[in-house]
C-alpha cells in the first residue's frame, strides 16, 4: 500500500498522523481524477480509502480469455447490506492472483492509482493479512441491495 497501510488501519499513528495519511490520500484522488474513467473516479469517491473497511468478499473470477476480473464485496451499511460489483477490464490474466482473497476476513482499506501506459492500479489490504493488487485499463461498476438489484 501506498498512503494507507496496516499501521494506519490498525491506531498506529497518533491522531494527527492518521488524518494526515487520508488527507494526503484524499489529494491524491483528486489529482488522478480528471484522467481516470468516470467509474474509477466513481470507485474512488465511494471508497475515499476508509468507506470499505469491513466489507466482505462474496464473489472472484478471473475470466481469462475476456481479460476481466470479478470482484464483489458485501458492504455494511445504515440501510442493510449492499453488494458491489467491480468488473476491471483489460487485465493481465497472468498478473492477477486468484487466491489472494482465500481465507480472507474482510477489507481492511483500498486505494486507487496509476500506472505506466494509461492504466490504473487498485490495491486493497486485507484482513487478517495480505494484499490483492490488480492493474487495469477500465471498470465497471454496480451498487446493489442483492442480485439482480441495482441501486438508482
Amino acid at each position: 500500500m501506498r498512503f494507507l497501510n496496516r499501521k494506519w488501519v490498525d491506531g498506529g499513528y497518533d491522531e494527527e498522523t492518521t488524518y494526515l495519511y487520508l488527507g494526503v490520500y484524499l489529494r491524491h484522488l483528486e489529482d488522478i481524477a480528471p484522467d481516470a474513467p468516470t467509474n474509477v473516479r466513481v470507485l474512488g469517491a465511494i471508497s475515499q480509502g476508509h468507506n470499505l473497511i469491513g466489507s466482505r468478499v462474496a464473489v472472484t473470477s478471473l475470466d481469462a480469455e475476456a481479460r476481466s476480473f470479478h470482484l464483489v464485496l458485501r458492504i455494511q451499511t445504515i440501510e442493510g447490506d449492499r453488494f458491489m460489483d467491480i468488473r476491471y477490464t483489460g487485465v493481465d490474466p497472468d498478473a492477477v492472483d486468484e487466491h489472494a482473497f482465500d481465507g480472507v476476513d474482510y477489507v481492511l482499506t483500498d486505494e486507487l492509482d496509476v500506472c505506466p501506459g494509461d492504466r490504473f492500479e487498485h490495491r486493497i489490504l486485507l484482513s487478517p493479512d495480505g494484499e490483492f493488487v490488480i492493474q487495469f485499463d477500465d471498470l465497471q461498476l454496480k451498487v446493489s441491495k442483492g442480485k439482480g438489484e441495482e441501486e438508482e
